[in-house]
């Protein structure tokens, strides 16, 4: 029992019942950054073990928690923008990469992160398009800032603009890159803005289908290979089997507070992984063409979330 206090340990374990006691996904993602910033060794061992899977195992949760019929409203609502926004966010990203005279291999791992799920696209798609390492760190770096910032400032711009929790739910989905910080700004807001935004996040994150089957067929020797994210399959089982067997008031509830508990570790534990980061491999062109895209991307969303 002597581990637990050592400083290091001691710190982990306070800073992880307080983001998980308060609920907070902005407290949360901040402990985990003050603690990245202190201890940056012991915090890349623990995002190496644990990575996000509190997160995903979060996402699978709520998806005992959402009817059918409003996934089906949903995704019959917005299906159309969200096949609009990773083509229009993949091309534009594209196009600027090739004007600015980026390597083709950053280009794609930068369009496919901004137009679809963030870090996930990029940690997928590395692999099979055989980039190097600095590329990778290079477009996990800027998503993780700008994913950053959009747990901390979304939620004040949907306040800024009263918008309502459906609309704050559709406008995350659309805006913020990363699934985790859809669901942590969308959770920030309001407990109904999470199960819009998983919704129609989980939607766009089926972009990386056609992404992935397209970029094997061009890069990849083994043209059999197939990788995707195994929690988007859990989360479409789990609202499945909650849906087949119409579970109870409580057990919804239940789940509800179970999910939103590992959602909020997992945002902790995104913090932790700012210590991975590499900040000095950044460059200026690929962070000036990640912010035009995104600012492109965020008026959009408002319109099409409040029309």
């Amino acid at each position: 029992m002597k581990w637990i206090f050592t400083p290091p340990n001691f710190l982990l374990i306070i800073f992880s019942f307080l983001a998980v006691i308060v609920l907070s996904p902005i407290l949360a993602i901040s402990l985990g950054l003050i603690y990245s910033l202190l201890y940056k060794n012991i915090s890349q061992e623990i995002s190496k073990k644990v990575s996000t899977i509190p997160l995903q195992i979060g996402i699978v949760l709520l998806g005992f928690t959402i009817s059918m019929a409003t996934l089906i409203n949903i995704i019959d609502a917005y299906a159309i923008w969200v096949l609009f926004f990773i083509i229009f966010s993949f091309v534009l990203s594209f196009i600027l990469g090739k004007s600015f005279g980026l390597d083709t291999k950053l280009n794609i791992l930068l369009a496919s992160g901004l137009s679809i799920c963030g870090a996930t696209a990029i940690a997928i798609i590395g692999p099979l398009i055989k980039a190097n390492t600095k590329f990778i760190f290079i477009s996990l770096a800027i998503l993780f800032s700008f994913n950053t910032l959009a747990i901390i400032l979304f939620p004040m711009l949907g306040d800024l603009l009263n918008m309502s929790n459906y609309e704050f739910g559709v406008f995350s989905a659309l805006a913020i890159h990363d699934t985790g910080s859809v669901v942590g700004s969308a959770l920030a807001f309001s407990n109904p803005s999470v199960e819009v935004a998983t919704s129609l996040k989980v939607l766009r994150t089926l972009g990386l289908i056609p992404l992935i089957l397209l970029l094997n067929y061009k890069f990849n020797a083994n043209k059999n290979s197939f990788v995707f994210p195994k929690f988007i399959i859990f989360f479409f089982i789990a609202l499945g089997v909650a849906n087949i067997f119409e579970l109870s008031y409580s057990s919804i509830e239940y789940l509800k507070i179970l999910s939103k508990t590992f959602i909020i570790f997992g945002i902790f534990c995104i913090g932790l992984q700012s210590s991975k980061i590499e900040y000095k491999e950044l460059s200026f062109k690929p962070l000036v063409l990640a912010l035009i895209v995104w600012l492109c991307v965020i008026p959009i969303a408002y319109f099409i979330s409040v029309a």
